[in-house]
């Protein structure tokens, strides 16, 4: 089953191809494009950075990176190409692809039109792709293509809207709690609102909704939700925010169940923003299972209880980016005492 962040940005490489192929018609090179496409994808959404000092702005991290690969690029042509024609072609369509590259960022909501002073719509951007390609190769019925890439664009964006917009429900909702304990860092609980019969109370249909096969269903619709919110923020740019999601330890004995759950966050965006929680002595239990999963990208925030017995078990946690101490643990002293060593705990 593929995740939403991986269809989205499916989706996304695949209309980035086809802006490429109708701007560049009989020039277009799928060697060059793609090796372009991989390294806007990799900035754009996985925050991937190769320069030695990436910019504060999301959008000139991004155009870095396509210098990056520009360089890159460059140097393979000039150790690869045999003629001199063919070098200096190869060298002016890398170029000019990096060019239009650089204005994929205003159709992929990177950078916002009505933001930019210079161009006050889509129209005019695609106009000046236009104008570098025509300034530099030979392209027939530049008018029509200008018309193509337009009517492509706009049904594009409306269609990403569209397609996050349709999983909004008014029967399930998030509550996201502020740790404060690590800035940007929440806590999210999956509540609902849904009307039940007058004869079950408020605690049992609660108890219902924490536990067994409930608590376990549920997780579906609370990653499908925490995964939308994630998308957003990474179109946003915003790889700061983190979750700490709810999880329950019974499925490690359903496997195939817990794979088609953990399946809907199964991608290293969302899995760098999500955070499952565990117990302590659930993790002890399901050891094996966990750490099989943390090498398949899965992240858990490990919460410490009294079946913590020394300073050493805790350095076992090393794997692990978070490890939460409560204070009502009873080596809560000794752990607070040794951070300098721990330093993945944090403290409740």
């Amino acid at each position: 089953m593929k995740n939403l962040m991986d269809v989205y940005i499916e989706f996304t490489e695949k209309k980035i191809k086809k802006y490429m192929k109708i701007i560049f018609n009989q020039y277009y090179d799928e060697k060059i494009v793609s090796e372009y496409l991989k390294t806007y994808v990799n900035a754009r959404y996985y925050n991937i950075q190769n320069t030695e000092k990436p910019a504060r702005a999301f959008y000139l991290r991004i155009l870095d990176e396509l210098e990056y690969k520009e360089d890159i690029l460059m140097k393979k042509c000039e150790e690869e190409t045999e003629t001199l024609d063919e070098k200096q072609y190869k060298l002016n369509l890398i170029n000019i692809v990096k060019q239009v590259f650089g204005y994929i960022l205003f159709f992929d909501n990177v950078r916002n039109v009505e933001n930019f002073k210079k161009i006050n719509s889509i129209k005019e951007i695609i106009t000046k792709i236009i104008e570098i390609v025509q300034n530099e190769l030979k392209i027939k019925n530049l008018k029509k293509i200008e018309e193509i890439l337009y009517k492509e664009i706009t049904n594009d964006i409306l269609s990403k809207d569209i397609f996050l917009d349709k999983f909004d429900t008014d029967e399930f909702l998030l509550k996201f709690e502020n740790s404060n304990i690590v800035e940007n860092l929440y806590y999210v609980q999956l509540d609902y609102n849904i009307k039940m019969p007058m004869q079950y109370s408020e605690e049992v249909i609660e108890k219902v909704f924490r536990e067994g096969i409930v608590a376990e269903d549920k997780l579906n619709i609370e990653y499908l939700l925490l995964s939308i919110i994630s998308i957003r923020d990474v179109i946003n740019g915003n790889f700061n925010d983190k979750y700490i999601a709810e999880f329950t330890p019974t499925l490690f004995k359903k496997k195939q169940k817990l794979d088609g759950i953990l399946s809907i966050i199964g991608n290293q965006a969302l899995q760098d923003k999500i955070s499952l929680n565990i117990i302590y002595s659930d993790y002890i239990k399901n050891q094996k299972s966990i750490l099989e999963y943390t090498k398949k990208g899965y992240d858990f925030t490990i919460i410490l209880d009294d079946s913590i017995k020394s300073i050493e078990d805790i350095e076992k946690l090393k794997m692990f980016k978070i490890v939460i101490a409560p204070k009502n643990i009873k080596l809560y002293k000794e752990i607070k005492n040794n951070k300098s060593t721990l330093s993945n705990v944090i403290y409740k």
